[in-house]
């Protein structure tokens, strides 16, 4: 195998072409006398007359040791790599090749219009592989589609992508949750749900359990600030044209099918201020607008509250006595600007004119400041309270024998939740809210003074809070 290679001097600029001549080369290894520097014994340098029409003021001619020196003749392109084409009796020939490098750097294969480092316009052939920046190696072609359980649908081809499997079931063994979202952006949310038709937003239930307290179907907490404290849960029943409006939110307790205490439907808390403010409301609920308004609540059942009750009026309701079917009945509270409470009933006085009226074992200690009255009953007598209440019981007197007599005593409450709790009877407003109002429109104010829209004003540009 005989190569040839010429070296061509330009205007101070050294151009290497290399070229493969099918001729058998000498195996010499040894220096060449009269032969440049660090060049091999197969080849010489020798001066060559200036090419015609090339441009060239001189040339080299880097012939082997032994064989045929061949002028190079030829023509290139700007850009292009020249290449040798071969050679015939006379000449050793060259032009352009494949590789084409623009003025940017941008380098093409089979394209003068690179646009990155390295474009080819072909398919790319490796027998080794290819290493990437991060010093992995694929060795193996791309799969023609990819392997998935059932959360995922498609092959992973350009007729049919990925895509995420619905309905999408995750289910396995993980610590923690089986699903965290995080959104990092500032004031979007993580998760939104929209149900379609009768469907639910989000559906939650609690996992079972056989020997411990069973999960939860959804736990939530609002969000930290240093402003005002993000709201737990925010839910909105779907709208309809005709029938009933969807549920904000529906929960129901788990079940105890053997034992122990069934869960609880809903459990709120408000959050904590430690700022010095107060605290936020573990619930807020507002009568939906109507013609009348629907009610803030509707509890279904007995009610538990270990606090104060405030309210503009109280009342009973249940089905009139007369008209069960067609009447309700209402009786008001009785107020007092007290914790009071009221005891009384009948007697028969004795022989004497005398009763004494035997209260609990606990009147005393749950009562102080009594107040009595006392009515006779089918006579007149000056009936009188002869002992005031001691030793839990109290003594009548004045009256005549047999006559009966209504009696009535109050009490204040002395218990420990009483005394550490006592309501007051008048109070300044706190500054948040002075200027509103509880019911605005019965004095003539607008509903943008209502209590509920200074307490709440996150709420009620979200929803129409009275």
């Amino acid at each position: 195998m005989r190569k040839t290679l010429y070296l061509l001097a330009v205007a101070g600029y050294v151009a290497f072409v290399a070229a493969a001549v099918q001729a058998q080369a000498p195996s010499v290894d040894r220096p060449n006398p009269g032969s440049s520097p660090g060049l091999s014994a197969r080849f010489r340098l020798t001066s060559a007359p200036p090419l015609r029409g090339s441009g060239i003021g001189r040339a080299f001619r880097l012939a082997p040791a032994s064989g045929p020196n061949l002028p190079v003749i030829g023509s290139g392109t700007a850009g292009r790599l020249t290449k040798w084409l071969g050679f015939n009796s006379i000449n050793s020939l060259i032009g352009d090749s494949t590789i084409f490098e623009d003025k940017s750097g941008l380098v093409g294969i089979g394209t003068t219009t690179p646009t990155s480092r390295l474009t080819v316009a072909g398919v790319i052939e490796s027998t080794g592989g290819f290493k990437f920046g991060d010093g992995t190696v694929q060795i193996t072609a791309g799969l023609g589609s990819i392997s998935h359980d059932l959360t995922l649908t498609g092959s992973g081809g350009s007729t049919s992508p990925l895509g995420v499997a619905l309905p999408l079931n995750l289910v396995g063994p993980a610590p923690g949750q089986v699903l965290f979202v995080s959104n990092t952006s500032e004031g979007s949310g993580a998760i939104s749900a929209l149900g379609r038709g009768t469907g639910a937003g989000i559906r939650a239930q609690g996992g079972d359990s056989t020997g411990t307290q069973a999960g939860v179907g959804i736990i939530t907490a609002g969000g930290f600030s240093l402003g005002s404290g993000g709201d737990g849960l925010q839910a909105t029943g779907g709208d309809t044209d005709s029938s009933s409006g969807g549920t904000g939110v529906q929960a129901q307790g788990g079940q105890a099918r053997s034992g122990g205490t069934a869960g609880t439907g809903v459990v709120a808390a408000g959050g904590r201020n430690n700022g010095g403010g107060p605290g936020g409301a573990g619930i807020v609920a507002s009568a939906g607008i109507g013609f009348p308004d629907g009610p803030a609540g509707s509890f279904n059942g007995d009610v538990e509250v270990t606090g104060n009750l405030s309210k503009g009026a109280g009342s009973f309701k249940i089905d009139h006595p007369l008209d069960p079917a067609n009447k309700y009945l209402y009786h008001s509270f009785v107020e007092s600007p007290d914790m009071m409470n009221i005891y009384n009933g009948t007697v028969r006085l004795d022989s004497r004119g005398e009763a004494t009226i035997e209260l609990p074992d606990w009147f005393q200690a749950l009562n102080r400041d009594f107040r009595y009255q006392l009515t006779c009953i089918g006579g007149f007598a000056p009936v009188y309270i002869a002992e005031e209440v001691g030793n839990n019981h109290f003594k009548i007197s004045g009256g005549i024998t047999g006559m009966k007599v209504s009696w009535q005593v109050t009490g204040v409450r002395q218990d420990a939740w009483a005394n550490a709790h006592r309501i007051p009877v008048e109070e300044e407003k706190p500054g948040t809210e002075r200027g509103y109002y509880l019911h605005p429109e019965l004095y003539e104010q607008p509903l943008e003074k209502s209590i509920v829209r200074a307490r709440h004003p996150e709420l009620a540009a979200r929803f129409s809070l009275r």
